[in-house]
């Protein structure tokens, strides 16, 4: 299995240059990208492959292709989506199948269709018809309790199932287990300096305006 051949700009990329990349940068910068591309998800078989999130799988595309020539023993872990066909790397012991669904979001969404399925086919049981009328019961005498820890203002979320994909990756590459909890610093240190470079931007292009005028 192999990637696109017309995701091409890799190929530029040298020997020496490909390894140290992939130690010294993987992490920050195609976390960073994966981060992105998900966020521009949406459960339909080609919602990669147009837009922003076209511009940005094909980053995250040169990423998988410098991890191939450095690692070539990985390509047995490419693996394409059942449903959308991007490609993600996986578990070795995932290895060989074509059954598996892609972390950007499919995955999930395989799982949340079948658990409404099993819940749609238990309520319509005489047992699970009296579980729903004892819940909701319970739901109009007591209410729907408040989160007891809310999200503080301004923090980034990230995708549970993105940053499970990121250690993943980093577990593979560096061959040894990397923590979800790594990750998420990695992700939101990454974050913070995205943010003060755009900031950076954002105050020359203000500067020149001002110095310039319309």
């Amino acid at each position: 299995m192999s990637l696109p051949s017309r995701h091409r700009s890799v190929d530029r990329v040298g020997q020496g240059h490909v390894k140290q990349y992939q130690y010294q940068h993987y992490k920050r910068d195609s976390g960073f990208v994966v981060v992105q591309v998900q966020e521009h998800f949406h459960f339909r078989p080609d919602w990669y492959r147009q837009g922003e999130a076209c511009a940005l799988v094909k980053q995250y595309y040169v990423v998988l292709r410098s991890v191939m020539r450095g690692r070539p023993d990985l390509r047995r872990c490419l693996r394409r989506c059942r449903h959308c066909r991007i490609f993600f790397l996986t578990d070795p012991r995932n290895a060989g199948r074509s059954d598996l669904r892609c972390p950007f979001g499919c995955r999930e969404m395989h799982r949340k269709q079948r658990s409404t399925e099993r819940s749609v086919a238990y309520y319509a049981t005489a047992e699970g018809k009296a579980k729903k009328k004892m819940q909701n019961g319970k739901r109009a005498q007591g209410g729907v309790p408040a989160d007891a820890n809310p999200p503080a203002p301004g923090a980034r979320e990230f995708h549970a199932g993105i940053v499970r994909y990121i250690a993943t990756m980093a577990s593979l590459i560096e061959c040894r287990r990397v923590r979800e909890e790594e990750i998420l610093q990695m992700l939101v240190r990454a974050m913070r300096q995205h943010s003060m470079a755009r900031r950076r931007r954002m105050d020359y292009v203000v500067a020149q305006l001002h110095k310039h005028g319309p």
